[in-house]
């Protein structure tokens, strides 16, 4: 063999070996490759076929949402509970109902009739757009369907979405609220690719609703249209995939996932020549650069697709995981019982959600734009200044406080209100989140602690912690002013024989009674309270001159004079007064309380029902 015969022999082997090479690199190499694409590029298809499931579940979710709310109108069920008794008629019915469901319906996006049936499922009202269009009798459905029915023209109507909630009254169901939906939310879910198709069809396998595109219009038909119910019955009950052949050849992916809480399954299917094309030019590519760049370009595709895969997963992760946690936030944000808004930096209301409107009686869209002062009572007392609020919310970065809002009909309820601050990346605040917990229970239990702790409970009248507080107060006017004024102690004269005579009952009018007398004969400027058993006090207002007492208390004797008539009896009693003056008689209420209990004491002994000075 010549030397050149051996070079070709050598180039040639040393071609071979190369061209052998990286093949064989291409095959362990895009192997892996090849499988990981491919599963991704499944987990995708799979990931669009479950976010259609969740938009139906999502739309059947609002519609069903809104059918529960339109029947949780507490006045309405009322009113059916009445009649489900008999208490009021059929007319008193429809004419209470009409106005008020009509209301509702006018906020509802999309719905075509709202119907009221009693408990026996017997139609009551019929409100909203296609009330005279639908027939006159459309039974009650026992859960959410979809039907199609005939005008009252004639024409058939197209798939109308049934929603059903019952009616409750003292945990009694009283009627149901069917509310019957036109398809535009529907339509919006059954756009898809043209190489895919979406089918929707119930569990009893008796109707499927499609998406015609020729007509763009959603259809109601027949079964066994859907490629899952034709192929693979056994997916009834649980979601799965699989791969099918269409009529024409087409290779594609299926995938189905039940409804069960709904009695509805989504099927759909993605040829894969549309899953899997931008992967094959991808692994072309990716072959052709191993075999041509060899050992190093198959590790440098390797590794850099790696990299652009695990980025994929991740973003499909994140958008999975916001697309969560806003359809969380849109649910609280709807259905929470507590009112939430949302204003702009000047406390302009931007959206309102359904628990704010039930307070103040004002639908959503005339919140929009109003200013939050038009709903907050401004009374002294009662009232937020919101500059000082924007003022806190820059060091704190948030506030919470309590604000009276003005309720329909004219009432204003106390409510918690807790504000906090959205920033931008600026740091700047861009909007606020505003929400009130009502506190109306826990204002009137203040309010009843401080009556209880000041007010005496049998007469009304102030008790004598109360007391003790009036008599600082008139010292210190009386102090700063050089003043006058008296201080009575009242003792019931024969109080405890009327008690033992007639009854605990008798005795306690009989207290409330002297309490209301005592009230009538002082003066406004003058207090009277009851310090215990049957002692009263009286703290006179400021007196010219100390003979100006002794008129108040002979009138307050001759008031206890006269007869009491107490359930039927007739009772008459006294009053031993005991009477201390300001300053004359001590100018600390410790040194007043003891003087005219003493000189109270002296009337006892001496006789009674009778007026003593300190």
């Amino acid at each position: 063999m010549d030397i050149l015969e051996q070079k070709r022999r050598i180039i040639t082997t040393a071609i071979v070996a190369v061209v052998l090479t990286g093949i064989i690199i291409a095959a362990v190499v895009s192997a892996p490759l090849i499988n990981q694409i491919h599963t991704q590029a499944a987990q995708t298809a799979r990931g669009v076929a479950d976010a259609k499931a969740e938009n139906v579940r999502a739309v059947f979710d609002q519609h069903q949402d809104l059918a529960r709310q339109t029947a949780s109108r507490s006045e309405l069920a009322r009113v059916l509970g009445q009649f489900a008794k008999g208490e009021v008629s059929t007319g008193v019915v429809q004419t209470f109902s009409r106005p008020r469901l009509q209301d509702a319906a006018r906020i509802i996006d999309d719905l075509a009739v709202l119907i009221r049936y009693d408990a026996s499922g017997n139609e009551l009202v019929r409100v909203g757009p296609w009330a005279n269009e639908l027939p006159a009798a459309i039974p009650l459905s026992d859960s959410l369907d979809i039907n199609t029915f005939t005008l009252v023209s004639g024409d058939a109507s197209g798939p109308l979405l049934q929603a059903v909630s019952p009616i409750q009254a003292d945990g009694q169901v009283v009627g149901y609220d069917q509310l019957i939906f036109l398809p535009e939310s529907m339509a919006r879910v059954f756009q898809i690719h043209p190489d895919s198709s979406l089918c929707l069809l119930n569990s009893q396998r008796t109707k499927r609703l499609t998406f015609n595109p020729d007509t763009d219009q959603l259809e109601l038909a027949a079964p066994g249209g859907c490629l899952a119910e034709r192929q693979w019955l056994s997916t009834r009950d649980r979601p799965g995939s699989f791969r099918a052949t269409l009529d024409d050849g087409s290779q594609v992916l299926t995938f189905h996932r039940p409804l069960a809480e709904y009695g509805w399954e989504v099927h759909m299917y993605t040829r894969t020549s549309q899953v899997f094309a931008n992967v094959i030019f991808d692994i072309l590519i990716s072959v052709l650069a191993i075999l041509v760049l060899s050992t190093l370009a198959g590790v440098v595709v390797w590794q850099s697709l790696r990299p652009i895969v695990g980025a994929m997963v991740k973003q499909t992760s994140q958008i999975a995981r916001s697309t969560e946690e806003l359809r969380l936030a849109y649910q609280v944000f709807e259905h929470t019982h507590e009112a939430i808004l949302i204003t702009d930096a000047h406390f302009v209301i931007v959206r309102a959600n359904p628990a704010f409107s039930d307070i103040t009686g004002a639908e959503n869209k005339a919140l929009r734009g109003k200013p939050l002062t038009d709903f907050l009572d401004s009374r002294p007392g009662k009232g937020v200044v919101l500059r000082d609020i924007r003022k806190q919310l820059v060091t704190v970065n948030a506030w919470q406080g309590e604000v009276w809002v003005n309720g329909h009909q004219g009432l204003t309820i106390p409510n918690l209100m807790t504000v906090s601050p959205v920033r931008n990346k600026g740091g700047q605040i861009q909007q606020l989140v505003l929400t009130f917990s009502n506190i109306t229970e826990r204002v009137q239990a203040e309010r009843q602690m401080v009556r209880l702790a000041h007010f005496d409970e049998l007469t009304g009248l102030p008790n004598r912690v109360a007391l003790e507080n009036h008599l600082e107060q008139a010292i210190q006017q009386a102090r700063r002013e050089n003043g006058h004024f008296a201080l009575m102690f009242l003792d019931l004269d024969k109080f405890k024989p009327v008690k033992d005579t007639y009854g605990h009952q008798v005795g306690d009018e009989l207290l409330r009674n002297v309490g209301k007398r005592l009230k009538h004969c002082i003066r406004s400027s003058d207090v009277v309270g009851r310090r215990g058993g049957d002692e009263f006090v009286v703290i006179t207002g400021p007196l010219h001159g100390d003979d100006d007492a002794k008129p108040i208390a002979d009138k307050i004797v001759a008031v206890l004079n006269d007869t009491f008539h107490i359930q039927g009896h007739n009772v008459q009693i006294g009053a031993s007064v005991g009477v201390a003056l300001y300053p004359d008689d001590g100018l600390a209420a410790e040194d007043l309380l003891k003087q005219a209990d003493a000189a109270m004491y002296r009337v006892k002994t001496s006789g009674r029902n009778a007026v003593a000075y300190a």
